[in-house]
């Protein structure tokens, strides 16, 4: 599910350039490129922009064999050092402000996996090992690593009670559709909260609470399903599940109290 959301933002991007130009693909000229992508860096944040070069790459390279027509390089993103505008107050505030259970319900996973806003999304019933608390997410893509994740006593009360009480063949753990009601609650929260917290900002809360509650950063990113970076993370590290449980499980991590 997660490679056909990024399938549908790729063939957006496709479908947007593909509108701009308006001629045949054989008649199309490096410049032609260079003037939309110039229209697309005046508009759209830096990482959109790299989206739409990759697309370039993959039309002209490598389905039409033009690698003339596809030299352009992928900008260089700033470093901005983080700061969250939020506290834990903020988030109970934000928590009790959805008046939808299981997008309450989501947000509350978002703080305490650190998994991605679409991860959380489209998360399997198969995924979740309710003994222990365990998320196995059961594919990878080529550029999303997902391992090993957890969530909270907290949650799982509210969690385990409402997957009992269902009586439908959903895969899904969430059964709530996107735009019609995700999003409707998700903006209803922000402003009954007055805070624009989105689910970036909760999986970024997470990694900064886990390493207040002394969690290793090479942990952190492997809750967070992200490549590790030094050798000691990459080839000197215990990444069992039972390693990982006791790690979070330490962590004690708590959105509610």
């Amino acid at each position: 599910m997660l490679e056909h959301v990024s399938v549908i933002n790729h063939l957006w991007k496709t479908s947007a350039l593909l509108r701009y130009l308006d001629k045949p693909l054989n008649e199309v000229a490096k410049d032609d490129l260079r003037t939309f992508l110039e229209m697309v860096r005046q508009n759209y944040p830096l990482s959109t922009y790299s989206g739409f070069i990759e697309a370039i790459r993959r039309l002209f390279r490598d389905f039409l064999g033009k690698r003339e027509l596809a030299t352009f390089r992928f900008p260089t993103i700033p470093f901005t050092p983080k700061m969250l505008n939020f506290n834990k107050e903020d988030l109970q505030r934000f928590y009790y402000a959805i008046e939808h259970k299981l997008v309450r319900m989501m947000f509350h996973m978002y703080c305490v996996s650190g998994l991605r806003r679409n991860d959380v999304m489209f998360l399997g019933l198969s995924e979740l090992n309710r003994e222990t608390r365990m998320i196995v997410k059961n594919n990878n893509s080529s550029t999303k690593h997902r391992w090993i994740t957890f969530y909270n006593a907290e949650l799982e009360e509210f969690l385990h009670k409402y997957i009992d009480s269902r009586n439908d063949s959903n895969p899904r753990v969430f059964v709530v559709d996107r735009t019609k009601t995700f999003q409707k609650y998700w903006k209803l929260a922000q402003k009954k909260a007055k805070l624009s917290i989105t689910p970036k900002d909760l999986r970024d809360w997470f990694c900064v609470e886990m390493t207040d509650l002394g969690a290793l950063d090479r942990y952190i990113d492997a809750f967070c399903g992200r490549v590790p970076k030094s050798i000691l993370a990459r080839h000197y590290t215990d990444y069992s599940p039972e390693r990982l449980k006791r790690i979070y499980d330490k962590a004690n991590l708590r959105v509610l109290s």
